[in-house]
C-alpha cells in the first residue's frame, strides 16, 4: 500500500528532496561535462551520484532492505573509486 506524502516523517521528506536536488544536481553537471563547457564537473556528479544512492538505501530501508544494502555497497563503490581518482590525478 502506497502512502500519502503528508504521512511521510519529516526526516523522509527532507531526505527525498535532497535525493531529487542531487539527482538534477547531477544531469547538470553531466550535461556541463559532455559538452566540454565544465571539464572538472565528474569530479563533483560522481560523489553525487553515492549520495543520491545513499538517500535512496535511506528511502528503501524499511520496505526492502536487500535494495537498501545494494545502495549502500554501492555507494561506498563509488566513494572509494572517486577517492582513489581523485589522488591518482
Amino acid at each position: 500500500m502506497k502512502s500519502q506524502w503528508k504521512d511521510k516523517s519529516v526526516l523522509h521528506k527532507i531526505v527525498a528532496i535532497i535525493s531529487i536536488i542531487a539527482s538534477l544536481s547531477v544531469i547538470v553537471l553531466s550535461t556541463l561535462q559532455i559538452f566540454d563547457i565544465w571539464d572538472e564537473a565528474n569530479n563533483i556528479s560522481i560523489p553525487m551520484m553515492g549520495i543520491i544512492l545513499l538517500c535512496q538505501a535511506f528511502l528503501q530501508w524499511n520496505t526492502s532492505r536487500k535494495v537498501a544494502y545494494f545502495s549502500i555497497g554501492t555507494a561506498v563503490f563509488i566513494f572509494i573509486c572517486a577517492i582513489v581518482v581523485f589522488l591518482i590525478r
